[in-house]
C-alpha cells in the first residue's frame, strides 16, 4: 500500500488539558501536554509505514516542538478540534491518492505497533476508526483515498459513533482498530492512572 501521512492535532501547551486543573497547575499541564506530544511523535516515527508527520496546531511552541522531532507544522487558528483537523487535512502537503491518519496527541501508552495496526488497516477507500477505551471518543481516524473527502466528527462526546455513521452514510464500511495504546487518552484526572493503577504520565 502507499505510505501513510500522519496528522497530529495539538492545542497550544498553555491552553491544553484544562480539565486536569484540580490536580495539576498550569505549568504542569503544559509540561504534560508537551511530553505526551513528544511521546506520540516518537511512537509514530517508529512505524515503517509512515511517510511523513504533520502537527496542526494553534501554538507556535507546539510547532517548534514538531519541527524539532522532524515533523512538519501547520499553524491553524480555527476553533474546535474538528475544524482544526479538517483545515489541516485540506492544507496537508500529501498527494490526493495517499491515505492519511489523524492521531490524537494525548496517548501516553502509544507504541509503534499501535501505529502499524492502523497503517495495516488502511487500503484503498478504507475508513479506519480507533475509539477511546470507553468506546465514546475517537483517538485515531484513518482515511483512505476516497474517504479523505469526509468531514471529521472530532470534539463530540460521541465522536466514535458519529464517525461510524458518517462512513456508512458515505457508502464506506468502517474498520475499527482497538489497542491499549490507542484507547488510553488523557482528559480528566482519573486518566492519569493506567490499567494497573500506576501513573502513566508525569507533568
Amino acid at each position: 500500500m502507499r505510505p501513510v501521512h500522519v496528522l497530529v492535532p495539538a492545542k497550544a501547551f498553555s491552553r491544553a488539558k484544562a480539565r486536569l486543573h484540580p490536580v495539576l497547575a498550569a505549568p504542569e499541564r503544559a509540561a504534560l501536554a508537551r511530553g505526551m506530544l513528544e511521546h506520540v511523535l516518537v511512537a509514530v516515527a517508529g512505524s515503517a509505514g509512515v511517510r511523513a508527520v504533520t502537527v496542526v496546531t494553534d501554538g507556535d511552541e507546539v510547532a517548534a516542538v514538531a519541527r524539532a522531532h522532524g515533523a512538519f507544522a501547520l499553524v491553524e487558528r480555527g476553533t474546535g478540534l474538528s475544524a482544526v483537523v479538517d483545515a489541516g487535512l485540506a492544507d496537508l502537503a500529501a498527494p490526493e491518492g495517499d491515505p492519511v491518519l489523524v492521531l490524537m496527541a494525548d496517548l501516553p501508552l502509544l507504541v509503534p505497533e499501535d501505529v502499524d495496526a492502523l497503517v495495516g488497516a488502511l487500503s484503498g477507500d478504507s475508513f479506519v476508526v480507533a475509539p477511546d477505551r470507553h468506546g465514546l471518543g475517537t483517538n485515531a481516524l484513518g482515511l483512505g483515498r476516497g474517504a479523505r473527502r469526509s468531514a471529521s466528527r472530532f470534539g463530540r462526546v460521541d465522536s466514535f459513533d458519529a464517525h461510524l455513521a458518517a462512513a456508512r452514510s458515505a457508502g464506506l464500511d468502517p474498520v475499527v482498530v482497538r489497542t491499549r495504546g490507542l484507547g488510553w487518552d488523557v482528559d480528566v484526572p482519573g486518566d492519569l492512572l493506567g490499567p494497573a493503577g500506576a501513573r502513566v504520565v508525569r507533568g
